[in-house]
């Protein structure tokens, strides 16, 4: 099943660091909200292109998931080209 970042907020966080929260917009309707570490903010950020949260709207999940990857796992990441939408090494 595919899905969509449909929105894109602000919160706050541990100690006082923002995170970014963004929602998943599935095919079926059904939502869901993940919360994003700096880390993985601003590669999502970078990934996408994006220069503000609203940039991100209309970007698949799997922008969201190889972000988290390279935050959690930098030395296993892969890059992901936001004009192709393809991954390489």
């Amino acid at each position: 099943m595919d899905a969509q970042i449909s929105e894109v907020r602000l919160a706050a966080a541990h100690e006082g660091m923002a995170e970014l929260i963004v929602t998943l917009r599935y095919e079926n309707g059904g939502e869901s909200h993940i919360p994003l570490a700096p880390d993985a903010s601003h590669i999502l950020m970078r990934r996408c292109a994006a220069t503000s949260a609203e940039d991100l709207i209309g970007h698949n999940w799997t922008s969201v998931r190889d972000a988290l990857t390279e935050a959690y796992n930098p030395m296993t990441t892969t890059v992901h080209d936001a004009e192709s939408g393809k991954r390489r090494p």
